[in-house]
């Protein structure tokens, strides 16, 4: 039987702030990406259009996601009483085919509920992989060839719970993404205090998951996947991200990250977005063949992605923005 790796409690992190004015990525942010595998740009959105996005967000959500039959409870904007211990219906069935295959439009699950199908709504493609100054950021890491975006992967919201519980990293979900990961975008539509559910990472894990892969970008998971992942688990210790309305944390794709802890008494509104170079990728029919298809991301598997081995940064812009020398393992 595998034995089971204990999971570290996450401490709560406030990035610094490496930006410099006019450019849109700083040498010290790239060794900082580099070296823990993303950084956060403070107030990089518009407070206005994020406000403009968490009014549709919760108007969608009142108006589409379920409450339990018989339930004595009512979710309102304007009570922070009622967001505590959400009582949501059963989820149904994920659906084997159509339009939502493998994947809910909207998941309902206890604290958690993701807004897939509104991935799509302009307000928030134009709010974060739309946005000029994320693009930037994005093409300064990956390089000037970004697929263009249609989509982000919706809004995701923890809600607080009914009493708060002992902090324990048993309460973590370690995990990396799938299909084709090269660089990710969280933005906060409203301030997360600490333990209020932030995005929470695991610094330099994505040096070890990348060798952890047959190929670069794609999911390609080796035999040495799941030991790579006990080790993050066992010897990094997780940051949970803190931050104002408007802050954008950039991640690298194979970054070991979860939900964060939260016995806090607001929202936890985060936006996800998906960015990879623009190169020949697998249709959808291809990705249900090999039982990828994941129809909320922005992102397909790559036809001729390049072997994971060697400098894992030579096919990023970022390389000419650090102040370092690459060493072997990075």
């Amino acid at each position: 039987m595998e034995q089971r790796v204990e999971r570290k409690l996450s401490v709560v992190y406030a990035v610094p702030d490496l930006a410099v004015d006019g450019q849109p990525v700083s040498a010290d942010e790239a060794d900082f990406f580099v070296e823990n595998g993303f950084f956060v740009k403070r107030g990089m959105l518009d407070a206005a259009a994020v406000d403009a996005a968490l009014d549709a967000t919760w108007a969608h959500l009142v108006d589409r996601v379920p409450v339990a039959e018989g339930a004595d409870w009512t979710l309102r904007r304007d009570d922070p009483h009622s967001w505590r211990g959400p009582r949501w219906a059963p989820m149904p069935p994920v659906p084997k085919s159509g339009p939502y295959e493998g994947r809910q439009p909207i998941v309902h699950a206890g604290a958690t509920v993701k807004l897939h199908d509104l991935g799509d709504a302009d307000c928030l493609v134009d709010l974060l992989p739309n946005n000029p100054a994320v693009r930037r950021v994005a093409a300064a890491l990956l390089g000037d060839d970004l697929r263009p975006s249609t989509r982000t992967r919706g809004v995701y919201a923890i809600f607080p719970p009914a009493s708060p519980s002992p902090l324990s990293g048993a309460a973590l979900g370690p995990h990396t993404d799938r299909v084709c990961q090269q660089l990710n975008a969280c933005a906060y539509l409203a301030d997360v205090a600490p333990r209020s559910g932030g995005f929470t990472v695991y610094p330099g894990s994505h040096r070890i998951m990348f060798r952890a892969h047959r190929w670069q970008a794609n999911w390609s998971p080796l035999p040495s996947f799941r030991a790579a992942m006990r080790r993050v688990v066992a010897e990094i210790e997780p940051v949970e991200l803190i931050g104002g309305k408007g802050d954008v944390i950039f991640w690298h794709g194979r970054t070991v990250h979860s939900s964060g802890i939260h016995n806090g008494d607001g929202i936890r509104w985060a936006l996800f977005a998906d960015f990879t170079r623009d190169q020949p990728a697998l249709t959808p029919d291809e990705h249900r063949s090999v039982g990828q298809f994941e129809w909320f991301k922005d992102t397909a598997l790559f036809r001729d992605d390049a072997p994971a081995t060697g400098d894992m940064w030579r096919h990023w812009r970022i390389a000419a923005r650090r102040r370092r020398a690459p060493t072997p393992c990075s």
